[in-house]
């Protein structure tokens, strides 16, 4: 077959319309290891949140995100979850999943510490409006677990300097959520000053509630460890007193900037009703959801889930900060790449936001054969990701 590949730059999008992501961050207490069986427990959970993108940690195995994957998300006629690469580190792990419905994963990238890496994904949004003459928006999570303990806020604020130089290493960086279990005592503490301080990527609380949260009542409705108050499974008991479990946000986050935009209200620490402090989950009774869900919280991990929703242009578009054209040229049926990019990996969407090439750069030339139509192109580089439309033609 031969091709003939037309490339296209991007346009501006117009927002038409909007849709949805539910987005749920979860410390899984040592899974699979602490008790494997805690699939069907964290089923109920899940179908409960009906998360787009969940994001966990304390991930021990391999075996247990494939567990999660199958015998958790993809149940009851649900078969769109997917998941990124596991990449088993010095301690626990991360792991996002992933709507594949709505969403594509583009790349992962691990930041390590002395202790647990930071992990990167870059996801997508499928677009219904994504077509030759739009963009999509892309969306940055970052999955973080800290030092646990009240004497080690020296090493919390290292790991999260470490985080910070990274993000502020990154050029052309949107829509970033930066979540997981931070083991912080008060959002003054150093570590947590840094994160939504320092550098030039801002991080915020989206709601606004930065104070000294651990073993204080007036935030109470936030904590989110321990829902026991005995230990048990390799869990901490003691009942709810401390925020240890957040997600952040970055800036156009909050003022819809870049076609995601926090929608208010939404936040929350699943299960939490503001009258726990100091006791579990369970007891007193737990109204704020339902039975089942309490129970599978409780026996699940002794951290609550912290979920919040936003809403995403249909047509939004980003404008990468690199000119395409001085890195890809075409010429006949072939793409020309700068020298630059070879040893890169590129990656090749179709319209509805299927993955059908992921194939490394070795030469300066390359030939793509692909049906007649538009496809999106993607090079990720360090600092930035390289994106073109192009059309196939035979």
């Amino acid at each position: 077959m031969r091709v003939l590949l037309f490339i296209l730059s991007f346009g501006i999008g117009v927002s038409l319309a909007q849709d949805s992501l539910k987005i749920m961050y979860y410390n899984l207490l040592n899974y699979p290891d602490a008790s494997p069986e805690r699939s069907d427990t964290l089923r109920k959970i899940v179908q409960y949140v009906s998360p787009d993108v969940f994001v966990v940690n304390e991930l021990m195995t391999e075996v247990g995100a494939d567990l999660i994957l199958n015998e958790s998300l993809n149940q009851f006629g649900t078969s769109t979850f997917q998941r990124a690469a596991f990449v088993d580190g010095t301690d626990t792990d991360n792991m996002l999943f992933y709507n594949s419905d709505k969403l594509g994963l583009v790349t992962q990238t691990q930041i390590e510490t002395s202790l647990r890496d930071f992990s990167e994904y870059v996801l997508y949004y499928k677009s219904p409006g994504l077509n030759a003459s739009s963009d999509t928006v892309y969306l940055h999570f970052y999955s973080a677990h800290l030092k646990a303990g009240a004497g080690d806020f020296a090493q919390r604020a290292d790991e999260a300097q470490i985080l910070k130089n990274y993000l502020n290493s990154r050029t052309g960086l949107e829509n970033v959520f930066v979540g997981g279990d931070f083991n912080f005592y008060s959002g003054n503490e150093e570590g947590c000053y840094i994160l939504r301080t320092s550098g030039s990527v801002e991080l915020f609380d989206p709601l606004d509630e930065i104070g000294d949260w651990s073993a204080n009542w007036v935030y109470a409705d936030l904590h989110t460890q321990s829902t026991r108050m005995s230990s048990f499974g390799d869990g901490s008991g003691g009942g709810m007193d401390d925020r240890f479990d957040l997600i952040f946000v970055s800036d156009d986050v909050l003022s819809n900037e870049n076609g995601v935009a926090y929608i208010e209200d939404s936040y929350w620490a699943l299960g939490q009703d503001g009258g726990r402090y100091n006791q579990s989950i369970i007891s007193p009774t737990n109204f704020s959801v339902p039975d089942s869900v309490s129970q599978a919280l409780y026996w699940m991990s002794d951290h609550l889930p912290v979920v919040m929703d936003v809403e995403l242009d249909y047509t939004a578009s980003v404008e990468s900060l690199i000119n395409p054209e001085s890195l890809i040229h075409q010429k006949g049926n072939q793409l020309i790449f700068d020298e630059q990019l070879v040893g890169t990996n590129l990656l090749v969407f179709d319209t509805q936001g299927r993955k059908v090439r992921d194939t490394r750069i070795s030469f300066t030339t390359f030939t793509l054969e692909l049906p007649t139509g538009y496809y999106l192109m993607i090079v990720p580089l360090e600092d930035e990701l390289v994106r073109k439309k192009i059309f196939v033609h035979e």
